[in-house]
């Protein structure tokens, strides 16, 4: 088998790489590189250089490809335009190449954000929830999902493409750092809470998990367009156990200090109004504060149903192995 991966310099999709090139069967593994290699330098695989802003440079290096898995995304952009640019038109003119090659198995990674929060009660999602994104992430997600649909699933042009949406929630692991900075805030002795700090009402997944699904995904090769949760060993947690759990394995205690909705919309706002001085898009803006003040789960049973999916890492065991790599990185004192 030979694979092609997006996004593969990223979190990600440098643990699906590196997945990748310890699979016997995997007789190659090409991987888009934009300028750095980092998580990837030194590994045995085949960089091809080139950006989603100019995708059509890709489609030689597609020959002959049997699996593309496509991971690359922008998180964070200054409008949606951005976005649309990165997440959808290049997801689609991609997916268009690899069929025009020859591929007919395609992975594509979108988001729960997608679909949005789940309910007040925290009630896991499923693939036939309403879909009702509340960033510009999410809906560049949505987007995405629904053009997919309408360029190959009500066409007759790749009757044999099998295309897998798979959908993950939030996603922590070594190499991380979005959730990161919750980490660090506890490892000096803060736990900033929003929000229910004792019910279940986040969904996680360990990077190793996923890489794991992402891989078995292949494996349902049915024509068409698949769509698939892929959350944790639970479907969901609490900041309280996620809190407790990280401090025990630091070996520190915490103060929980409650954030008002007012006061972190107060600082994204402010956030946003300096971030022309910074040249940068801020972390926290009004979109995350919305994200940050939700509930968010969603349920896998299909994907389990469907090809065997079977998350395995617990949060002892996932915290375990996240802090410790960012204590040897030397990110944790």
């Amino acid at each position: 088998m030979k694979a092609f991966v997006t996004g593969g310099t990223g979190f990600v999709g440098s643990h699906l790489v590196e997945s990748l090139l310890s699979n016997p069967k995997v007789e190659e593994t090409k991987a888009l590189v934009r300028t750095q290699e980092k998580w990837l330098k030194g590994l045995a695989y085949t960089p091809v250089h080139g950006t989603l802003e100019q995708i059509d440079a890709i489609g030689p290096h597609l020959e002959g490809i049997d699996v593309l898995f496509h991971c690359a995304a922008i998180l964070h952009a200054p409008n949606l335009e951005s976005f649309i640019q990165a997440n959808v038109d290049a997801t689609i003119r991609l997916v268009e190449m690899a069929a025009e090659f020859g591929v007919k198995n395609v992975v594509v990674l979108s988001s729960l954000a997608a679909v949005g929060p789940s309910n007040a009660d925290a009630h896991a999602l499923t693939e036939d929830s309403a879909m009702h994104p509340i960033s510009g992430y999410g809906r560049s997600k949505m987007m995405m999902e629904q053009r997919l649909r309408e360029h190959f699933e009500q066409s007759n042009s790749y009757p044999n493409l099998s295309i897998k949406i798979l959908r993950p929630p939030a996603v922590y692991g070594p190499r991380e750092t979005d959730i990161f900075g919750l980490f660090k805030a506890l490892n000096m002795r803060i736990a900033p809470i929003i929000g229910p700090f004792q019910q279940e009402n986040l969904s996680l997944i360990h990077v190793k998990d996923l890489v794991e699904g992402i891989c078995k995904s292949i494996k349902w090769t049915t024509p068409g367009i698949h769509t698939y949760f892929v959350g944790g060993e639970k479907d969901a947690y609490s900041w309280e156990q996620i809190f407790s759990t990280s401090a025990n394995i630091l070996g520190k205690s915490y103060l929980k200090i409650p954030i008002p909705k007012s006061l972190l919309f107060t600082v994204a706002r402010l956030s946003e109004l300096t971030a022309p001085m910074l040249k940068r898009y801020p972390p926290l803006n009004v979109e995350k504060a919305q994200e940050l003040s939700q509930n968010w789960v969603c349920n896998s049973d299909k994907a389990r149903r469907d090809w065997g999916y079977s998350p395995s890492v617990n949060l002892e065991e996932g915290l375990t192995n996240t802090l410790g790599w960012y204590k040897k990185q030397g990110w944790l004192s």
